[in-house]
């Protein structure tokens, strides 16, 4: 792995980072644009990750074949994150701004190198471009985002192909107050008061007579109480029992620029309660995972 990982140790409690994880693909290209004005809002460091994936039928292939393609791939890649530093270098200069950026390049398994890196960098959140599901390229066709989404312990930022939001919206939270949801709000709030971002609170509930809309309002008045005075902060109950459409169709209504949902891993079994996978598939808006 090429980096200069004691630094990396040493340094990554300084500053906030961000970990955006790349196989120079359009949709990598594309969320690589979109991420650079929030890194200078957060005065982030950036870590462009890439990881050589090694294919069953490379390894079938003679010693000496698969090493040269191999050195081939980490040289075009080499050059491929060099070009992601300098751009974001030049977007820093032209914006009288200054933002720090790393490269790792490992070989191995995507989704567990992309971990790794995490876990050693422990970043804001994780960063993909997420490709439209009529052209799947081949490393992030879904299939990478759906496993990180599933195992990834840190929040996870995805940005579709096409994004039709409105960029000075809202940051809309869609929860349906499961256990973990106040820790991603209390998280919430502090990325919003650095983005400058208003936050909406979605609670979704399937039926009228469970009472978890007390338990949201009682939980904001206590802990959020002069955002909800400032306007900073509001809170919006729907009952239905779709809860990925009510999530869609009430972004359709508002002026939304970032949508965030909770992963519960603990809920593994109750799938249409991890809204979060579906919400990820369907949104044409930047979606923010938080784990728990």
């Amino acid at each position: 792995m090429e980096t200069g990982w004691l630094l990396l140790l040493k340094n990554k409690q300084c500053m906030n980072t961000i970990l955006f994880a790349t196989d120079f693909s359009e949709a990598s290209e594309h969320a690589f644009r979109q991420v650079l004005p929030v890194a200078d809002q957060l005065r982030a460091k950036i870590y462009f990750v890439h990881v050589e994936h090694v294919p069953a039928t490379d390894i079938q292939a003679s010693g000496g074949m698969l090493e040269q393609v191999m050195q081939h791939r980490r040289q075009a890649a080499m050059e491929g994150l060099n070009k992601m530093k300098w751009e974001t270098a030049e977007f820093a200069f032209n914006n009288n701004t200054h933002i720090e950026s790393d490269h790792i390049l490992t070989t191995g398994m995507i989704v567990e190198e992309i971990i790794h890196a995490a876990d050693s960098i422990q970043p804001q959140f994780v960063v993909l471009g997420v490709p439209s599901h009529h052209h799947f390229p081949a490393l992030f066709g879904g299939s990478v985002a759906g496993t990180l989404i599933r195992k990834c312990s840190w929040p996870l930022l995805l940005f579709p192909p096409v994004i039709t939001r409105y960029p000075a919206g809202d940051i809309l939270f869609a929860s349906g107050w499961d256990a973990g949801d106040e820790e991603i709000l209390s998280r919430l709030m502090t990325l919003a008061a650095q983005l400058r971002k208003k936050v909406q609170l979605l609670h979704i509930s399937q039926a009228r007579e469970n009472g978890s809309e007390q338990q949201v309002e009682a939980y904001i008045r206590k802990h959020f109480s002069k955002e909800l005075e400032s306007g900073h902060l509001r809170s919006v109950v729907l009952y239905e029992d779709d809860i990925t459409g009510a999530v869609l169709s009430y972004m359709e209504a508002n002026e939304i620029s970032l949508l965030v949902a909770g992963h519960h891993k603990h809920m593994i079994e109750a799938f249409h309660r991890q809204i979060a996978v579906k919400l990820s598939d369907h949104s044409h808006t930047p979606v923010l995972i938080y784990q728990s």
